[in-house]
């Protein structure tokens, strides 16, 4: 219908921090309400994949269901799509200008606190459900940091301005394991300006250290080294965990450069600084508190395959699934797909579709896009077994899970 545009329809989805098959129970609620017949749920998936493809017109029985849902397309739409706003993701603040500009020193000394406690909560909440149910949170926080930062002034803004860095490379991590590193990059470049202006030195040192990571992505050895480099230098003094996350990052520079000795000294140096296992997986402990001993081992795996040993990295990320916390639940279906690589290389295809089913078990559950796109290539290699069980299952599933 007129009006209806692909890219504002899927706009204006994201926006609410709704995947597919949640805008399709949505859509069916809707037409429930309204006595209209529509499609199956999975029927209706694969229509909304359509309409946000732009292979089919939406037809004016859905347009009205959108337009029931809040859908209005001569509105703009307050989206987190890097396509439609080059300037980046949006924040959102669902409270009043006008009320957070008026605060008195009491009330924003509270304030600054609650955001404090719910950005714990928000990473708790990523690491039970996923990045899909934090974003929106995160959207919303760094809404109410960015109206503040209008109107407040040293001290207080310092602690406003360390806030925003800590909100903001949250929705860089969010974004980054929804598979967006266009938005994952513009979070960590407005985190690293806000920690810069707040002379935050171990906040500058995590943002490199982001950086690193995307870096380490790209397989780009020397800004992997550099940048880690940079996050040491930078930190000063670090926490442990801090710097065993940085350790085994540059450990990966190590791998991704072929030299085997430095790599593993690099990672056991991070396993001696490495967190406590029983972390609760809400940073109260500080940046790097994931990085347990078992995540450590979990990156030795990864660092054998880069070296192309895959034996020596199966035993070490079976070690590493058998102690990761329960809490890092995405580090396990990461450590299983790097476990379906290392089983596929050795040429052991029925394992590999084993541990690749797991870690998309862990994906779809999570709404992992991340390690989703870490399963396809093993699904790939494993083509030529499709006569196998267990990889014509994993093909199946993997055919079968909505992308966002």
């Amino acid at each position: 219908m007129p009006g209806f545009d692909s890219a504002m329809l899927r706009a204006w989805r994201r926006s609410h921090g709704w995947d597919v098959p949640e805008l399709a129970r949505k859509l069916r609620v809707a037409a429930g309400k309204a006595g209209v017949r529509v499609a199956d749920h999975d029927g209706l998936i694969r229509m909304i994949y359509a309409w946000e493809r732009g292979d089919h017109e939406i037809s004016e029985r859905y347009e009205l269901l959108y337009r029931a849902l809040g859908f209005a397309p001569d509105q703009p739409v307050c989206s987190d799509d890097p396509v439609l706003r080059e300037e980046g993701p949006v924040a959102r603040s669902t409270v009043p200008r006008s009320r957070l500009e008026t605060l008195s020193a009491g009330q924003l000394e509270e304030l600054i606190g609650l955001l404090d406690d719910q950005w714990h909560a928000l990473v708790r909440t990523d690491n039970l459900l996923g990045p899909r149910y934090a974003l929106g949170g995160v959207r919303d926080q760094l809404g109410v940091i960015d109206i503040l930062l209008r109107s407040v002034r040293p001290p207080v803004r310092h602690q406003v301005l360390g806030l925003g860095a800590k909100y903001a490379e949250s929705a860089a991590w969010l974004h980054e394991d929804s598979a967006d590193m266009k938005g994952a990059r513009y979070w960590t470049g407005r985190s690293m300006e806000w920690a810069l202006e707040a002379g935050d030195r171990l906040m500058i040192s995590w943002v490199l250290y982001r950086r690193g990571e995307h870096a380490a992505a790209d397989g780009d050895a020397a800004g992997v080294a550099g940048l880690a480099a940079a996050a040491r230098r930078e930190g000063g003094d670090l926490p442990d965990p801090m710097l065993a996350a940085i350790l085994q990052q540059e450990a990966h520079a190590y791998a991704l450069d072929g030299d085997e000795a430095a790599c593993q000294a690099a990672l056991d140096e991070a396993h001696g600084q490495a967190a406590s296992p029983d972390d609760p997986g809400d940073a109260s402990n500080g940046h790097g508190s994931f990085c347990t001993p078992a995540y450590v081992e979990m990156q030795r795996g990864w660092c054998w395959l880069r070296l192309g040993q895959p034996a020596k990295a199966t035993a070490a990320l079976e070690s590493a699934i058998r102690s990761l916390p329960p809490v890092y639940r995405r580090d396990r279906g990461v450590a299983l797909s790097a476990l379906a690589t290392a089983f596929a290389a050795v040429g052991e295809p029925g394992q590999a579709a084993a541990a690749a089913m797991q870690a998309l078990g862990v994906a779809r559950d999570a709404g992992s896009e991340r390690i989703i796109g870490m399963v396809i290539p093993v699904a790939t290699t494993l083509a030529p077994y499709r006569s196998m069980d267990a990889v014509a299952q994993l093909c199946e599933a993997l055919a079968e899970t909505p992308r966002p």
